[in-house]
C-alpha cells in the first residue's frame, strides 16, 4: 500500500502541473491567413506552455493580430512545450523559416518578423514591446519586406 501512495502522489502532482501549465493557454498566433496571395512577412512566435515571457507576449500579440488581417503577413506559432520535435522543424520549413530555425529552435518567448522572400529576420518582438510598438514594428517590417520583394 505504501508503494502505491509513493507512486500516486507524484503522478497526481505531475498531472496537476501539466494541467496548470496548459490551462488558459491560447494560440495567440493561430490567426488564419486569409489573403489570396503569398505572405510577404512571417511573424513566427517561438513559444511553450512553461514560458513565462510567452504568457505576457502572446495575449498582447493576440490583440494586435486583427489589425493585420488584410495585410500580407502570416502569423505562425512554433510550440516547444513538448520539446524539439520533427513536426516543428517541418512546419518551420513549410513557412519559409528553414534558414533561421536552427539558430532559434528550442528558445521561447519572442516573435520573429521574417521576410518571406529573403529569409531575413527584420525584427524580434519581445515582452518589452507594447501593443502600439508591436503594431509599428509589424508595419515597418511589412514595408521592408515589400521593398525587398523581387519584381514579377
Amino acid at each position: 500500500m505504501n508503494k502505491v501512495k509513493t507512486f500516486i502522489f507524484p503522478a497526481v502532482l505531475a498531472a496537476g502541473a501539466l494541467f496548470f501549465a496548459l490551462s488558459g493557454r491560447t494560440a495567440a498566433t493561430g490567426a488564419e491567413y486569409g489573403l489570396d496571395r503569398e505572405p510577404e512577412l512571417v511573424a513566427a512566435t517561438f513559444s511553450s506552455a512553461w514560458c513565462s515571457s510567452c504568457k505576457i507576449l502572446e495575449p498582447r500579440l493576440a490583440k494586435v493580430i486583427p489589425d493585420f488581417a488584410d495585410k500580407p503577413v502570416k502569423f505562425v506559432e512554433l510550440d516547444f512545450t513538448f520539446g524539439q520535435r520533427d513536426d516543428i522543424a517541418e512546419k518551420a520549413r513549410a513557412e519559409g523559416l528553414a534558414e533561421i530555425y536552427p539558430r532559434f529552435k528550442g528558445a521561447t518567448g519572442f516573435t520573429l518578423l521574417v521576410d518571406r522572400d529573403t529569409g531575413e529576420v527584420i525584427d524580434m518582438l519581445t515582452i518589452d514591446y507594447s501593443k502600439s510598438a508591436m503594431r509599428a514594428a509589424l508595419a515597418q517590417a511589412l514595408a521592408v519586406a515589400a521593398v525587398s520583394k523581387p519584381a514579377d
